[in-house]
This record gives C-alpha cells, sequence and structure tokens, in this order.
C-alpha cells in the first residue's frame, strides 16, 4: 500500500502496488461497520465476483477480491488517476450538447454490458465515472448492493446518492435495469443543464421531487 487516493461513505481507497505483476493498483477497502456482519461479507463477495467477470473498455477491471474468510473485504482494481465526471464537469461548465450525447453512448453502452450479465450497478452518479486517458471508466460495481440494505438509518435519513436515486430506491422496492437508467439519465441532465434535476432544501424534499416526477424541462 502506498497512500490513501480518497474514501467515501462505503469505502477508504488506497493506492497500491502489484508485486507479483509489478504496476499499480487502486484497493478499495469497505468500511468495518458495513463488513461487520458475515451475511454482508457473503454479499460483497457475490458483488465482486459479479463484477470481475465484466469485460468492457469503459467498466474499470476488477483484478482480484476478497473471500468471506478474510478479516478485510476489498476489491483489487485498476488504477484510474484521471477527474471524475463532476470534476470535468465543474471544470467545464458548458459542454456541448453533442458531447453530453457521446457521453450518454458509451455510458448506456457499459451498462448494456453489464445488464446483459445480470449485474445491476444501483449507484451510477458523476462520482463513479472517471475520465482515464480520453475513455470514460464506470466504477464502484458491487458496492452499492452491499449497502443498500443500509441506505435508510433508524432515523429514516437517506444515505449514499439521494439526487441520483430511482423512485423504486427510495420506496425500497425491487431495483432492476430500469433503475440505472433513469440514474445516468440524471447524470447526462446534470452535464447538459449544469444542475441536477431534482433539487431541494431538505433530503425530503428532494425525495418528494423525484417520487413525484418534478423536474424543470431542459
Amino acid at each position: 500500500v502506498l497512500g490513501e487516493l480518497g474514501h467515501g461513505g462505503m469505502a477508504v481507497v488506497y493506492r497500491a502496488r502489484d508485486p507479483k505483476l509489478d504496476r499499480e493498483v487502486a484497493v478499495k477497502v469497505l468500511h468495518p461497520h458495513l463488513a461487520k456482519d458475515y451475511e454482508t461479507r457473503v454479499r460483497f463477495e457475490r458483488e465482486a465476483r459479479a463484477a470481475a467477470k465484466l469485460r468492457h473498455s469503459n467498466i474499470v477491471e476488477v483484478y482480484e477480491f476478497s473471500d468471506v474468510s478474510e478479516r478485510e473485504n476489498y476489491l483489487v482494481t485498476e488504477l484510474l488517476e484521471g477527474p471524475t465526471l463532476r470534476r470535468f464537469g465543474e471544470q467545464h461548465p458548458d459542454i456541448p450538447a453533442e458531447v453530453v450525447a457521446a457521453v450518454g453512448v458509451v455510458l448506456c453502452d457499459a451498462l448494456a454490458c453489464a445488464h446483459a450479465q445480470g449485474v445491476i450497478h444501483r449507484d451510477v452518479k458523476p462520482d463513479n465515472l472517471m475520465l482515464q486517458r480520453g475513455q470514460i471508466k464506470l466504477t464502484d460495481f458491487g458496492i452499492a448492493h452491499v449497502a443498500d440494505s443500509r441506505e435508510v438509518t433508524a432515523t429514516g435519513q437517506v444515505l449514499g446518492s439521494p439526487a441520483h436515486m430511482a423512485p423504486e430506491q427510495i420506496e425500497g422496492t425491487a431495483v432492476d435495469a430500469r433503475t440505472d437508467l433513469f440514474a445516468a439519465g440524471t447524470v447526462l441532465y446534470l452535464l447538459a443543464v449544469g444542475k441536477l434535476p431534482f433539487e431541494g432544501p431538505t433530503a425530503h424534499v428532494l425525495l418528494r421531487k423525484i417520487l413525484e416526477g418534478d423536474y424543470p424541462d431542459p
């Protein structure tokens, strides 16, 4: 391990070197509070195994993952150092519509590859899309599902990325490929318009707008 690259609500990401293949990689370690029970570790391994089977130029490659017997829950993936799509959008607020459309084609192609193999991302957002040597890479497959059961705390606080959540995620019903397509739509809206389709002063107002489909015509 060479150092920390970043951390979020679900995991810490480290830069590391693989001594066998002599290459730098990213190691994503799930937070202990998400991995403290056996059932969660089993789910993490199942999701990691599914993500590792995905082969697409616009999906981050998974090299290795932990199993249920290990103390830490982790994924080893290719190292991505480019900016996130969120950062790119902040740096380029006037992205031409043609570029947004191109991003949409690439993103939907990557999602179609995953969906064809029965893998739902569940957390498509600009922070999970990385630019790498002229390519867009969709990251964090498998992580969101592990936290699904913990999305709503005892106080009713919604965790994760509420601005990109589909109605069925908010209501706690079954998700499928359309859940990812809804989130992809919010990403493209953000890039094209410069703001999110669903906004509100509180999480409650935001979630109500999503459930009601209340957003400004772009």
